[in-house]
């Protein structure tokens, strides 16, 4: 069986670990409630299929539950409102569901309705396996998500979440028919509606746009489909490295406007390993300075021994330009606080970004926010070098102890 992602172990630990949130969801009374509406409203709007006069659909979801270890009896329908070629599955009172819309069954071919049928059966699987965790973590997730007041770092775990849930489903089909140019032929009928499709040119035609675009999926509930194609790709070729690539190819770099809870936090930590490196002088550590910093955090804290170390460098430089401009205002925030010490203190913080590979978006924002030509920005920096280059040789104490 193939394994869910570090990400949905990542969040269903996050949620276990909130004992009262975790016991409530997984009450079966709540389960019960949430999904009882979904039968009647499933048969107004569907064709049922029967067994006995549609064996040929119902063979192949034998054969996919046989391979993929699934036991609960599964009814076929066909959606009588919908021509867009789709499928899902609801899984409820110990029972699947799967819908298909469109002439989905006319369009594929019987290799290709097996690898579609089994991804539908693996959300099921998804859902049974480790005593429903990873089920109960999806109504967590997605309640908190889709109310209002909750933050937006919670809608994007959710978005994560079901991209890698589709991904956990495509690998499983995958490990159904055996074949990744039959699951991609799959993705591209039901996206397309054509019915003779290449696998090998759209793959092509995927490294193509992985090559002028930033990696990372911007989609809702499931990642593009070039990307899945990858993806799938990846996996087929070496499943143990593709489990090491594929998140980074979905999630992308760290991105100021794309946080979930847990690159919330990592960037969190980043921020204040950077205030701990700018309020490392002593004669940084004003007033004005410590007040800014509560800002950030409750709690004043300084770290005599903060260093720029290799695991802080390749953090920065690993994140997006948008995560960049952010750490950029944290020290320029810094360097402009206080007056009084601003001119030294813009040449340490210049210092400091050079080391932490953010000096480029740190001149930028600095000629934006004081409104400076090239050519008066290139005078400030060199003013303020040569104030806090005249402090140290007279102070004879290195640039994180002088005393301006």
């Amino acid at each position: 069986m193939i394994k869910p992602f570090h990400f949905q172990y990542q969040l269903c630990n996050y949620f276990k670990a909130q004992k009262k949130t975790w016991q409530w969801f997984s009450e079966t009374k709540n389960q019960t409630e949430q999904t009882k509406h979904f039968r009647t409203e499933l048969l107004k709007n569907t064709y049922r299929l029967e067994q006995n006069s549609d064996k040929a659909i119902y063979d192949l979801v034998d054969i996919a539950k046989q391979k993929l270890g699934i036991v609960i009896p599964v009814s076929v329908y066909q959606s009588q409102n919908s021509n867009q070629n789709n499928a899902g599955i609801i899984f409820f009172e110990n029972e699947g569901h799967l819908i298909l819309s469109g002439p989905i069954i006319k369009l594929l071919n019987n290799d290709e309705l097996l690898a579609l049928i089994s991804h539908e059966l693996a959300h099921i699987l998804l859902f049974t396996i480790d005593d429903g965790d990873f089920e109960i973590t999806n109504r967590i997730i997605n309640s908190i998500a889709s109310d209002y007041r909750s933050a937006n770092a919670y809608a994007e775990t959710a978005r994560l979440y079901s991209l890698f849930t589709e991904l956990f489903c495509d690998f499983n089909s995958y490990q159904v028919v055996q074949n990744s140019a039959t699951i991609i032929s799959t993705l591209i009928k039901i996206e397309t509606g054509l019915d003779n499709v290449s696998p090998e040119n759209y793959l092509k035609q995927a490294d193509e746009i992985m090559a002028a675009t930033e990696i990372g999926s911007t989609a809702d509930t499931h990642p593009e489909s070039f990307l899945r194609a990858k993806a799938i790709s990846l996996f087929a070729a070496d499943a143990n490295n593709a489990n090491m690539v594929i998140p980074e190819l979905i999630m992308g770099k760290q991105n100021l406007y794309t946080l979930n809870i847990f690159s919330q936090s990592e960037i969190q930590a980043t921020t204040m390993q950077i205030l701990q490196l700018v309020l490392k002088p002593k004669w940084m550590q004003t007033e004005m300075n410590k007040n800014l910093y509560r800002q950030y955090f409750t709690d004043y804290k300084s770290d005599s021994n903060a260093i720029v170390n290799k695991e802080l460098q390749n953090k920065i430089g690993g994140v997006s330009n948008s995560m960049k401009d952010y750490f950029a205002y944290v020290l320029l925030d810094f360097a402009l606080c206080d007056g009084d010490i601003s001119e030294p203190a813009s040449a340490f913080v210049l210092d400091l970004a050079e080391n932490l590979q953010l000096k480029k978006s740190l001149t930028k924002a600095m000629q934006k926010e004081l409104k400076l030509s090239d050519k008066k920005l290139d005078a400030y920096c060199k003013s303020a070098t040569t104030t806090l280059n005249k402090i140290l040789e007279s102070s004879h104490e290195n640039i994180y102890d002088a005393q301006p």
